[in-house]
């Protein structure tokens, strides 16, 4: 199977290299994100600065367009570092590469105040709560004159980036694509229309949920109007779901004045420009997944962490904050105990913990939960020789993807989530053949629902009842699962991610008109997609997640 992916993989990189080819030699790329793709570090010893490449998935993706053109990527400065190379540097950007991956990095130095308001105040908390349904609405938020304040420096921020980008773009007469990214950067699109020049094609993908029009209710309609009027300015919007993107387009049908939302176009027009909504499932970078898997360092984390396993072993990766459920997947593995005596002694619950965001209050309660909840269990259950839950708190992508290839069960039981690419990863990387329970908040169930268990995500009995069931379940039904979700997964790994997205940019370009249509998914009219290589004497049970044999 690992061949299947890795020829998956060629494939999709061949697809994505050709309409890069296509589409960037003779114009611009500007990307901009918070997060660069490079993070500066001062090193004491040797008084240098030193680069670290970030490693998420749109730093992977993008890559490929690197070899064809010179990407200009604008980022906030985020470290110490980052700030110095900026006051240092003669030039506007700093050129980088490494292999064949090159870019012109450039860094919006806005001052630190200006940036905890922006970054600690409204994008985090304000705006990614609000996208995650975590406000206690009876209690929280409070818009109070100081989170007016930190909205001010939030569009200042905006604007210093949108400066940035407009005078890349009329530093030549070349044509330009702009691609932005994510919550921080939702006043920008709207700020680029009034500054640029001439045209630019500008496409921005928002990487978290966005939730129902009742819940931006929360906000104050000056707010949210600005946030949705600027989306509004983009040539595309992509979402991580069809529910995300009906969403938006609900939103925008109750909550902003002059818009005309038509649902079958998935598009939306607002004084007289239009705005195509469009679903791209974020993925992963199969080939070098699979690659890093196979290496000496995962190999002896592997080796390590074979000790710890039980007869039966179930893991769980998160970064610590409430969104991911933590609490309530060890409530459903003590009720997985309570009710199944048999597997006591026998399954161990491995759970790789990075903490995350410790200075919100929030955040450092919940550890504190955590650690209770895994206590309590393991006081109660422990008999001197097993311990139930064994917690690793530390950031150690290495030794998590050595967990990944080891689990009989992998729960993934978020809240809520943009993607959750740990669900990808552990589909991709694992050797067991295991059983994924995925929360349906989850936005990889809309892709991974026919080959996981897909459970509730407050159903506490329900998911103790879907651990059962993948520890039960058949090797036969373990690999028809499991070999379904690894042939999804490579199918639409990171570089498809991008090659719809350019592939759009291209009808664009070649038909300035309204794309042609690609209405946004209805959830009730949608296709079932059936497991493939099923036997003549399996069928899915209509409305269920079972199977008969």
């Amino acid at each position: 199977m690992i061949g299947y992916n890795h020829a998956h993989s060629q494939e999709n990189r061949v697809r994505l290299d050709s309409i890069v080819e296509e589409l960037l030699p003779d114009r611009k790329l500007i990307i901009s994100s918070n997060r660069g793709p490079v993070e500066y570090h001062w090193n004491e010893e040797n008084s240098n600065l030193e680069a670290r490449r970030g490693s998420g998935g749109v730093v992977t993706a993008i890559s490929a367009a690197s070899r064809f053109t010179n990407p200009v990527w604008i980022a906030c400065a985020m470290t110490e570092g980052d700030r110095r190379l900026a006051s240092e540097t003669t030039s506007e950007y700093t050129d980088w590469s490494q292999g064949d991956q090159r870019y012109r990095l450039r860094f919006v130095t806005p001052s630190k105040q200006e940036f905890n308001d922006y970054y600690g105040a409204i994008s985090n908390p304000l705006l990614w709560f609000l996208q995650h349904y975590m406000w206690d609405a009876p209690r929280t938020p409070n818009i109070t004159r100081e989170t007016r304040k930190a909205w001010l420096s939030y569009a200042s921020v905006n604007a210093r980036m949108a400066e940035a980008i407009s005078d890349e773009v009329d530093r030549d007469s070349q044509d330009t694509i702009i691609m932005l990214h994510d919550y921080h950067l939702y006043l920008c699109p709207g700020i680029l229309r009034e500054r640029l020049r001439r045209n630019a094609l500008i496409t921005h993908f928002i990487h978290i949920p966005w939730p129902g029009p009742g819940y931006w209710g929360l906000l104050p309609a000056e707010f949210r109007e600005r946030i949705f009027s600027s989306l509004c300015s983009c040539d595309i919007l992509g979402f991580q779901t069809a529910l995300y993107a009906r969403n938006f387009l609900g939103t925008c049908s109750e909550l902003l004045p002059g818009a005309k939302v038509d649902t079958a176009a998935s598009s939306v027009t607002l004084g007289g420009h239009t705005l195509r909504v469009r679903v791209y499932p974020i993925s992963i970078d199969v080939g070098a997944l699979i690659e890093l898997a196979e290496s000496i360092e995962v190999r002896e984390h592997r080796q390590r962490l074979r000790a710890r396993c039980g007869d039966y072993t179930i893991v769980r990766i998160d970064r610590v904050e409430p969104s991911k459920n933590i609490v309530r997947g060890f409530k459903a593995f003590e009720q997985l105990l309570e009710d199944y005596p048999e597997f006591r002694g026998r399954v161990k619950f491995l759970a790789f913990l990075v903490p995350s965001r410790l200075s919100v209050e929030e955040y450092k309660k919940y550890i504190e939960e955590i650690m209770v909840s895994a206590g309590w269990i393991n006081t109660r259950f422990s008999d001197g020789a097993w311990q139930p839950i064994e917690l690793f708190v530390g950031e150690n992508y290495l030794r998590a993807i050595a967990a990944m290839q080891l689990y009989d069960v992998l729960l993934v039981n978020p809240l809520i989530d943009g993607m959750n690419l740990v669900a990808k990863e552990g589909a991709t990387v694992n050797q067991n053949n295991g059983v994924i329970v995925l929360s349906e908040g989850a936005g990889a169930a809309e892709q991974l629902r026919e080959g996981a268990l897909v459970v509730s995500p407050a159903d506490v009995i329900g998911t103790a009842e879907a651990l059962h069931r993948a520890l039960e379940m058949s090797l036969e039904e373990r690999q028809l699962r499991a070999e379904w979700l690894r042939k999804s997964v490579a199918a639409e790994d990171i570089a498809m991610w991008l090659y719809h997205q350019l592939d759009d940019i291209r009808e664009i370009l070649a038909n300035p008109a309204p794309l042609s249509m690609h209405p946004v998914p209805d959830k009730g009219n949608a296709e079932p997609v059936h497991l493939e290589e099923k036997t003549a004497t399996q069928a899915r049970v209509a409305g269920t997640d079972s199977f008969v044999v």
